[in-house]
């Protein structure tokens, strides 16, 4: 569950519940050390420190003509969802500093104020906070910039290897692989801060995260060439079935023959288009609770899925397709209009 929290430059930010229970945990941490106004500073802080390096990332992409489609705020971290790939690899490259560009300029902030107010009183406390502050930013620029996807050192290795021999699917591969060996090198120390007695479960799950996106990365990357010369349109589904959201899953289920092979229907609330139910996600409730789950209880929401037009070719959407639901909105202007169903995917991308 995600809520919009606002736009910033036009872009919406939207934050997961995860984050939710960082914060109440880091709240609790800092307020054992410092006052209840240093924690909540803190807090504010810390939140602040990865929307600011995730707008970062979202103000160079716009300078260089990609849109950001939202900024979202988790557990670990945040990630400034792109419209489209960055163009060029000086441009990849750029977009990609960006954002530990950004957490260094907090750091500095952060240095500043905490050199300027008192050592001592509250205003103490609060400097105090503001130097931890400004070595959390200086260690997620340094954490951020090792070469390895999915982090942003990754995206770097990239662009200077794609500028190097002028093959995207090639560096993507490479950068993939060194975030594999950054991810399990991760988990190895992890394991061995455990055997000396200094258990970092964080480092675990941190390390763990790389190398599964990072292998993900890998795939797609193999992949690429294998679909270079496919189009949305040509696997596509055109023309979709509409339902409200509180029709009952059992209902849509006696109407399936109108979906057809689309596998999937649009959800409409005051009639607006606001989300897509799945034919897959239908036949996963138990057929004793069908008739009481409505559409809009499951729906997927339109602006957490990929979408494109009949003619993007279908490689520029790999790395925004999600593996556990892989689907792509088909849209004409504003509209959409049909949609490339999880079988397709599936099938074409080995998945």
């Amino acid at each position: 569950m995600t809520l919009e929290c606002g736009r910033i430059a036009g872009v919406p930010v939207r934050l997961h519940w995860s984050a939710l229970i960082v914060a109440a945990y880091l709240a609790y941490s800092l307020g054992t050390t410092t006052s209840v106004v240093a924690a909540l500073i803190g807090v504010a802080g810390f939140g602040l420190s990865i929307l600011g390096h995730e707008v970062g990332h979202a103000l160079v992409a716009r300078r260089f003509g990609v849109a950001t489609t939202s900024i979202d705020l988790w557990a670990l971290g945040g990630v400034a969802r792109l419209a489209s790939e960055a163009p060029t690899p000086r441009s990849e490259g750029f977009i990609a500093a960006a954002g530990p560009g950004a957490s260094a300029v907090l750091s500095i902030a952060s240095w500043i104020g905490w050199m300027t107010l008192p050592i001592a009183g509250i205003r103490g406390e609060i400097g105090r906070v503001l130097l931890w502050l400004a070595i959390l930013n200086v260690a997620l620029c340094i954490f951020n910039m090792l070469p390895g996807s999915p982090l942003d050192g990754g995206r770097v290795l990239r662009a200077i290897r794609w500028a190097r021999h002028g093959d995207r699917p090639r560096a993507i591969r490479e950068s993939a692989r060194s975030g594999i060996f950054i991810g399990v090198a991760l988990v190895i120390a992890s394991i061995g801060l455990t055997v000396t007695g200094r258990t970092s479960v964080m480092l675990v799950f941190v390390g763990l995260f790389i190398a599964a996106n990072a292998r993900a990365e890998l795939t797609m990357g193999r992949l690429h060439d294998s679909v270079s010369n496919v189009t949305v349109g040509s696997v596509a589904w055109m023309g979709l079935a509409h339902a409200d959201e509180v029709t009952t899953v059992a209902e849509l289920i006696d109407e399936q023959q109108r979906i057809g092979e689309a596998e999937a229907v649009l959800v409409v609330a005051h009639r607006n288009v606001v989300g897509i139910a799945l034919v897959e996600d239908l036949f996963r409730v138990p057929p004793d609770e069908r008739r009481k789950t409505q559409l809009g209880d499951l729906m997927r929401m339109i602006a957490d899925l990929p979408d494109a037009s009949t003619t993007t070719p279908l490689a520029d959407l790999l790395f925004k397709i999600d593996p556990s639901t892989p689907v792509i909105l088909v849209r004409e202007g504003d509209s959409l209009v049909g949609v490339v169903p999880p079988t397709r995917l599936r099938q074409l991308l080995e998945i």
